[in-house]
């Protein structure tokens, strides 16, 4: 109960760092660092209910297959298209294909039968320079296209996780 407890804590945190807001009095917005560090915890943390979940129920049917999660990823897309700090990483890009990679790519490894095809992650993002900070924008776009889409806080949190372990695939500065 104290993990759980503990993992909310630091999901809140980082959620709320996400989302811009105004800090009041001399308080200061965590770094970078620190956000990621918070999420790293998280995810060590809710590592076992994320594993029980998974072995009762795959994320992939907790999503709600592959149109909704399709559906995800083009909003996801969409919301990268609009972000100030991000949206840079996506000229040239067919949206619709890069959604369509994306759920191709979360349903197989939520537990789904669709296969992906694509580039590896590194292939697929050493060319854009993505920093942590980039990381984690493009990981505020996931969590409010989830929440958008009303999926409760345990399939965010699997998603956000999931993202955290491939981090090192995607960012190189």
């Amino acid at each position: 109960m104290k993990n759980r407890i503990s993992a909310l804590l630091v999901l809140t945190v980082f959620l709320m760092a996400l989302v811009p807001t105004v800090m009041a009095g001399d308080k200061k917005a965590p770094t970078t660092a620190e956000k990621m560090s918070g999420l790293q915890t998280m995810c060590e943390e809710t590592a076992p209910a994320r594993s029980e979940r998974q072995e009762a129920d795959s994320l992939y049917n907790r999503l709600g297959g592959y149109d909704k999660i399709l559906k995800m990823t083009q909003t996801i897309v969409a919301n990268h298209a609009v972000n100030d700090e991000i949206k840079h990483t996506l000229k040239g890009v067919d949206h619709d294909m890069l959604a369509k990679h994306v759920a191709d790519f979360m349903a197989a490894g939520t537990g789904g039968t669709a296969e992906y095809t694509g580039r590896t992650m590194p292939a697929a993002h050493a060319h854009l320079e993505l920093t942590d900070a980039d990381f984690l924008s493009a990981g505020g776009d996931v969590v409010k296209s989830m929440k958008s889409m009303d999926y409760g806080q345990n399939e965010i949190n699997e998603v956000i996780c999931i993202l955290v372990s491939l981090k090192d695939q995607v960012v190189f500065k």
